[in-house]
Formats: structure tokens, C-alpha cells, sequence
């Protein structure tokens, strides 16, 4: 398993390279192994009540957060590489080798690549036989920033990607969550939607 000074020495070298540092494909199920374990302890401390265990438990917080800001400017730092890749890929028409890249990275790779051949080829097409490449739509409409649920099994806590932690959620219990995590519950059948 990984450990945070791990994760901080990755950070430093992403940070400071201009090409993406090799992983290995299993990178981020490792990761994720790590802040599971951490929200694991964090969720055993907040059983126990003293003054010694706040202390600690306001220490573990800040420890995930952290964990959780410099997972996501590693990830952030190499998605910005892959895109260069994959514009590169596309510009040139050679093949750009993706060996470095973890497994779900390769696959996100690949589906950017697609979409910018396919954009690049219809755009290019359309405007140099003189027509307009993409058709005006109506406004698609907005998702609503926050969805209201009941909870159908109890949801241990978690690090939401804007670095706040969310539950723990107990069954039957009515919350209000942003969009992308009441979605990922609504999937996993943890939730069901309450309509406004």
C-alpha cells in the first residue's frame, strides 16, 4: 500500500516534470486502498468519545483532507499532460506511447483522443467545404447543484473532490448532497431520490 510520503514525493515529481511520471497501472486503486484505510480510523475515532479523542479525530481530518488536496493535484497535474498527449497524437497523427499511464488513465486517454479525432475531423471538414460544423442547439438544461435523499443503507464517511468530508449517513436518514455524489449513491442503491 502506498503511504502519504509516497504521494508527496509523486506530487513533487509531477510538479516539477514536464512529461507524466510513469505508474504503475494499479496507482490508483493503491491510492484509493490508502484513503480507505484512512476513513476506516477516522470512522473508528469518531466512535470513541473524549477530549483526547477530538483532538486526535480534528488531526485525522486535517491528515485526510491533505491526503485528499494532494491526490487531487496529482491527478489534476497528470491530466493536463494526457491532454497535451492526446492534442499531440492528434496534431501529428503518430502514436503516442501511453505505457506510463495507469490503467483508468489509459482508458480516459484514449476516449479524449477519440473525441478530438472525431471533433477535429468533423469541424475541419465542415469549414473548409464552407458550412457550419456544429449545429446551434437549444440550452441544454442545467443539472440542479444538489439533490435531496433518503438514505436506504448506512454510508460510512467520505472525501468529496472539493475536499469536504460528507457523512457518515445512517439508514433512513434524509440528506442534501451535491449532484455528483448523490448520483454515485443512486447508483450503488444506497439512496433513493426525495422529488422536491
Amino acid at each position: 500500500m502506498i503511504s502519504f510520503e509516497e504521494l508527496r514525493e509523486i506530487h513533487r515529481k509531477e510538479k516539477n516534470t514536464q512529461t507524466i511520471v510513469p505508474m504503475a497501472p494499479d496507482f490508483w486503486k493503491s491510492v484509493a486502498s490508502y484513503l480507505k484505510e484512512k476513513m476506516d480510523k477516522y470512522e473508528k475515532l469518531r466512535g470513541e468519545t473524549s477530549k483526547f479523542t477530538d483532538k486526535v479525530l480534528s488531526q485525522f481530518e486535517r491528515e485526510i483532507r491533505n491526503a485528499g488536496r494532494v491526490i487531487k493535484e496529482i491527478y489534476t497535474a497528470r491530466e493536463k499532460k494526457m491532454l497535451l498527449m492526446g492534442f499531440t497524437e492528434v496534431a501529428t497523427e503518430e502514436e503516442v506511447d501511453i505505457r506510463g499511464l495507469t490503467t483508468e488513465e489509459q482508458a480516459v486517454y484514449k476516449q479524449v483522443v477519440a473525441i478530438l479525432k472525431s471533433s477535429r475531423d468533423n469541424v475541419l471538414t465542415a469549414t473548409l467545404a464552407g458550412e457550419n460544423a456544429i449545429e446551434e442547439s437549444d440550452e441544454e438544461q442545467a443539472e440542479p447543484e444538489t439533490v435531496k435523499l433518503k438514505i436506504l443503507d448506512k454510508v460510512p464517511s467520505f472525501l468529496g473532490t472539493d475536499l469536504k468530508l460528507y457523512g457518515p449517513y445512517e439508514k433512513d436518514e434524509t440528506v442534501e448532497l451535491p449532484t455528483k455524489y448523490a448520483t454515485l449513491l443512486l447508483e450503488k442503491k444506497k439512496a433513493k431520490e426525495i422529488k422536491k
